[in-house]
């Protein structure tokens, strides 16, 4: 219970300052995002081991040096209004995500899910909403590839980060961002 609190806290504190990190890294999923796009931009690795080495050395890490991804369920499919039930064309993208989760959970990252709302409901309605949709896909990969919940974070932030701010009723402000942060 002690480490949900702590992986909830620090995703809560990932999830708020997340926006501003990602803008122009955002790949909608579909059925044409490959493997190795899905791999690489959530644990980017560096060319050669070299650079690795060298950005030890300054401080930071292979994965602050190329850029990672974060990937968003389309709107489309994913949540009905109101709702923190995955769809099953959603549970069908995301499979996609599984075997690379499985493969990278002694990656030394975090996976993050940060769940969304559209503007409709209460700010403390939209904060539980979209921290119940995050959870729903934590739970998706916990329960079907048998990954370490340890390895995941889920976070609701509601509808502070809209994704069509000039229509904040619409369905695609209702979704799920999953991404990888750096663990220390």
């Amino acid at each position: 219970m002690l480490k949900s609190l702590m992986i909830s806290s620090v995703c809560l504190t990932f999830g708020t300052a997340f926006a501003a990190e990602t803008a122009g890294n955002v790949i909608e999923i579909n059925e044409n995002v490959a493997p190795e796009v899905i791999e690489n931009g959530l644990f980017p690795k560096s060319s050669s081991a070299s650079d690795c080495a060298e950005a030890a050395k300054a401080g930071f890490t292979c994965g602050q040096i190329v850029p990672r991804k974060v990937f968003s369920l389309p709107a489309g499919i994913s949540f009905a209004s109101g709702s923190a039930r995955l769809s099953e064309p959603a549970k069908k993208l995301l499979a996609s995500f599984g075997p690379i989760l499985k493969r990278n959970e002694a990656s030394g990252n975090t996976v993050v899910f940060v769940g969304h709302t559209d503007i409709t409901g209460s700010k403390p309605l939209n904060r539980r909403l979209s921290q119940q949709r995050a959870e729903s896909v934590r739970q998706y990969f916990i329960h079907n590839f048998d990954i370490s919940p340890a390895f995941m974070g889920a976070v609701g932030i509601g509808s502070e980060q809209l994704k069509d701010s000039s229509n904040p009723a619409s369905a695609v402000n209702r979704r799920v961002e999953i991404s990888t942060k750096q663990s220390r």
